[in-house]
């Protein structure tokens, strides 16, 4: 660090972290709510400190920049946490919790069961972010994340199985099923145990699937309207009007739900309390799969 520099703060932390996260000078400033000079001021400010160049052109971060924010997000995570404590010290949860989860299981598991939350907790408001792609708990775009598979990124967040889903395959309650072709997914998803299953039925029966979809919820509408069969979770078509499941109606896959949460909240109340009910919504939909 330069001994004529003023001292690195927080906040310039706060503003390469914006940066880092958005690749980019006009979202940063978006999301910091500053303008874009004020962004790059401070970037080339804490840059200048210590004596390092954290971004290469187009704000791509440098080797040492990455390590830099590597840290700062440590310090972050124990700042939000600190401010979270203090703030929810002896007092019931308030507050939003942002939650990402695929389509399905947010429209189909959790929107049914956000009143009862909000009758246990009035102080307590949810954002769900129905998403097949996996935001990151680590980078802030979520505070919960659930997750169809083991975590391969997000290796700091504090990450919890809370259940594993059987999957069946389901056509539309009328009609005869042996008629209908398969409703699979689009390419980039091959590698999904899910999807994987269906291709193989796929080429065992000959001609090609009727329909791609990049999503369950898709998936099972397209069932429901006579499109075609597919492979769906057990514990939500089970429950769903118009459909029915095929052969000897025992599942023929499992797969596994993981919840996540940034290491800095895990101790934050309103986390905490969104958990227990996420928890609770999978632990009484488990105990009826499979009937």
């Amino acid at each position: 660090m330069s001994a004529n520099s003023p001292p690195m703060n927080w906040n310039d932390l706060r503003y390469v972290l914006a940066v880092a996260r958005a690749n980019a000078i006009a979202p940063a400033a978006k999301a910091l709510r500053v303008d874009e000079t004020t962004v790059a001021r401070r970037v080339r400010r804490i840059e200048q400190g210590l004596g390092l160049t954290l971004f290469e052109p187009r704000w791509r971060l440098t080797e040492i920049g990455a390590y830099i924010i590597e840290r700062a997000e440590r310090m972050e995570e124990e700042a939000i946490a600190i401010a979270e404590a203090s703030a929810g010290a002896d007092s019931a949860p308030t507050g939003s919790v942002r939650i990402t989860a695929i389509p399905l299981i947010a429209s189909r598991l959790l929107l049914p069961a956000v009143e009862r939350l909000t009758q246990i907790y009035p102080g307590l408001s949810l954002e769900i972010i129905a998403e097949p792609r996996n935001l990151s708990v680590m980078r802030r775009d979520a505070d919960i994340a659930l997750r169809h598979a083991r975590p391969r990124e997000d290796q700091r967040a504090i990450t919890r199985r809370i259940a594993d889903l059987d999957y069946a395959v389901y056509a539309p309650t009328a009609g005869d099923a042996r008629r209908l072709s398969w409703i699979t997914y689009e390419a980039e998803m091959a590698g999904l145990p899910h999807v994987a299953w269906i291709n193989r039925a796929v080429s065992r029966q000959g001609h090609p699937a009727s329909l791609a979809v990049n999503d369950s919820e898709l998936a099972l509408n397209a069932v429901k309207i006579g499109i075609g069969k597919s492979l769906l979770p057990c514990l939500i078509a089970d429950r769903e009007s118009g459909l029915r499941r095929l052969g000897d109606k025992a599942p023929v896959l499992k797969r596994e739900v993981w919840l996540l949460v940034n290491p800095g909240d895990r101790h934050v109340p309103r986390i905490r309390a969104v958990t227990a009910w996420i928890e609770g919504i999978f632990g009484a939909t488990q105990s009826r799969q499979g009937t």
